[in-house]
């Protein structure tokens, strides 16, 4: 499968801290911004396809929420969808290998696939004015934290090394509201799958 797309060790590190990120998260102060997307041209679809929606997270209760929700956009568009935690159970299941012998298995099933990358994050406090060297030094004060980090997610097939539909944005975001963050960046995705032409070729 492609690098750009690759279930590597290193996007399970930067999941880790996208945890963090949606912890602390709400719908009012997080930002998404497209970074770029694609579908290969060649791909034409291969009749009624069962996808399995899998993302890279090292919280059992991150990854079942955020594979139920994609799961549940993706059923609703009229596409056969599975958490693959319903399947695939344990996280270093989400490999390469794993996934590409899935595929192999027949030619209408596809592998949904998201991680995190290049995640930080900035803390300003709120009361500046208040602040003192024994406040700053013990972290007195409200403090805002802001993450940023970048959310790639790709579609794969039957037959197909590289993804066939992809798509990356930046997120940034605040403060704490973990469902309406993991439900806005659900909504996104279908519409960009929607604009690519991903979901029709499901179909």
């Amino acid at each position: 499968m492609a690098a750009a797309h690759s279930f590597d060790r290193r996007g399970m590190r930067h999941l880790f801290c996208l945890l963090t990120l949606l912890l602390l998260v709400s719908c009012k102060s997080t930002v998404l911004t497209p970074i770029n997307a694609g579908t290969d041209p060649k791909w034409a679809g291969a009749g009624k396809y069962e996808v399995l929606v899998a993302v890279l997270a090292y919280s059992p209760e991150m990854r079942v929420l955020f594979e139920n929700k994609l799961a549940a956009a993706i059923q609703e568009q009229g596409i056969n969808a599975v958490p693959s935690f319903s399947v695939l159970p344990n996280v270093s299941s989400l490999n390469a290998e794993t996934l590409t012998k899935f595929l192999s298995g027949d030619p209408t099933l596809a592998v949904y696939f998201a991680q995190a990358k290049n995640v930080s994050k900035q803390q300003s406090n709120r009361n500046e004015g208040e602040s003192s060297r024994f406040s700053d030094l013990f972290g007195g004060g409200e403090w805002d934290t802001t993450f940023t980090a970048m959310m790639e997610s790709a579609l794969y097939v039957h037959g197909k090394t590289d993804a066939v539909w992809w798509n990356r944005v930046r997120l940034e975001a605040k403060d704490q509201k973990v469902q309406e963050v993991v439900e806005r960046y659900v909504r996104n995705e279908i519409k960009a799958m929607q604009q690519g032409g991903a979901i029709s070729r499901l179909k």
